[in-house]
């Protein structure tokens, strides 16, 4: 028999990694492995992405921004690939990358915090096909509004979402994971190389003899 396919295999970012403990289909409790992790010097910790999302407003916009920039200087994929890495969760840097991630979403679906929107913008980037360009991604707060890195005159603001895509053309929603899905960040101890959430798997695998 297949073992069942690991849908979140997260990719984290320096000590952080992100990993659905219920995802990674294990024989045991989600509190069983999370003290197996416990034991080995791994922490879970507390990430308001919502809170650090807004803690971005006010910062300037310069199209092709470095993330060593952040949290001073944006564009808007790198707002967003600045913002997971403190999930643990390590986006690509282009929102067509981006936009490969995560579970696609109706767009007559409400959003939730953590999804993210994709619309037209000034260059659009394509894989093949010019009509299915992408040129501007946002994230979206669950509360109506979105937060995003929106022009050099601007800045990153929270809009309402219904301004925003008065504004643009909307190309798809992703969602990389919902609150049923119990994501964790984890702090890894530094003697560990994570690469991504299958290593933890393995490691919690490996507990059990």
């Amino acid at each position: 028999m297949r073992p069942p396919r690991y849908d979140m295999d997260f990719r984290g970012h320096g000590n952080r990694q992100a990993v659905s403990v219920r995802q990674m289909h294990l024989p045991m409790t989600d509190d069983e492995a999370i003290n197996i992790l416990a034991e080995r010097g791994f922490e879970v910790i507390d990430v308001d992405l919502l809170a650090t999302a807004r803690s971005a407003i006010g910062s300037t916009y310069r199209r092709g921004a470095r993330l060593r920039e952040a949290p001073s200087v944006f564009d808007c994929s790198s707002l967003m690939k600045w913002l997971y890495r403190h999930r643990g969760i390590d986006l690509p840097r282009r929102a067509i990358q981006q936009f490969r991630f995560g579970q696609g979403i109706e767009p007559d679906q409400p959003p939730i915090m953590g999804d993210l929107l994709f619309t037209k913008g000034w260059i659009n980037r394509y894989e093949s096909d010019p009509n299915q360009g992408i040129g501007h991604v946002v994230f979206a707060t669950g509360e109506g509004t979105v937060i995003h890195a929106s022009n050099k005159t601007r800045g990153v603001v929270e809009d309402p979402v219904s301004e925003m895509l008065d504004r643009r053309e909307l190309c798809g929603i992703r969602r990389l994971f919902t609150p049923d899905d119990r994501v964790l960040t984890l702090r890894c101890p530094p003697e560990r190389e994570i690469e991504s959430a299958d290593d933890i798997r393995w490691i919690i695998l490996s507990a059990l003899g």
